[in-house]
């Protein structure tokens, strides 16, 4: 059941946009729902939709293994959060696999839906790039900062091998 435009205005994602913008982008996308534990997709799968969380907590993950038994949880995401935005930028496989931690309600969105979006309502359009883009570099940011650790880690860890 789709919720009305109004149901988004409080998010991050869509603060800037006129309520004509509102529900022209409530025309573009599907709201979906699930059980806590399902796999919304899989690492690997093809890619042509993003998600915002529109209640309910999604981990994202990174398989450890090659059979997918055991994986390294990269984000919990909640209300407001979105997803799976670097299949649709880039066209490619899905890089992590998104679960349901939660009972969670979605919004769904087709990259060929997000770039017609973006064409019938250019301000809003770009709004929204740009705040995809300022969270990817917050993410960016956050991997560099684990990365760094890790490579103190290391060499503290390679000092202390050579004593």
């Amino acid at each position: 059941m789709k919720k009305s435009p109004a149901a988004i205005k409080d998010l991050n994602l869509f603060s800037g946009f006129s309520e004509c913008g509102l529900k022209e982008f409530h025309k573009t996308f599907r709201s979906i729902s699930f059980k806590a534990g399902d796999v919304i997709f899989r690492e690997g799968a093809d890619g042509s939709t993003f998600f915002v969380i529109t209640s309910g907590e999604v981990a994202i993950e990174k398989k450890l293994d090659k059979a997918g038994k055991r994986y390294k949880k990269l984000a919990s995401m909640n209300r407001g959060d979105f997803f799976g935005e670097m299949a649709v930028l880039e066209s490619q496989p899905r890089y992590a696999q998104a679960r349901a931690v939660t009972e969670a309600e979605l919004f769904e969105l087709e990259r060929a839906s997000l770039l017609e979006f973006i064409k019938k309502c250019p301000e809003e359009g770009a709004g929204l790039l740009i705040e995809i883009i300022l969270v990817i570099l917050k993410r960016l940011r956050h991997t560099s900062d684990e990365l760094m650790a890790a490579h103190g880690f290391m060499e503290v860890l390679a000092k202390y091998k050579k004593k």
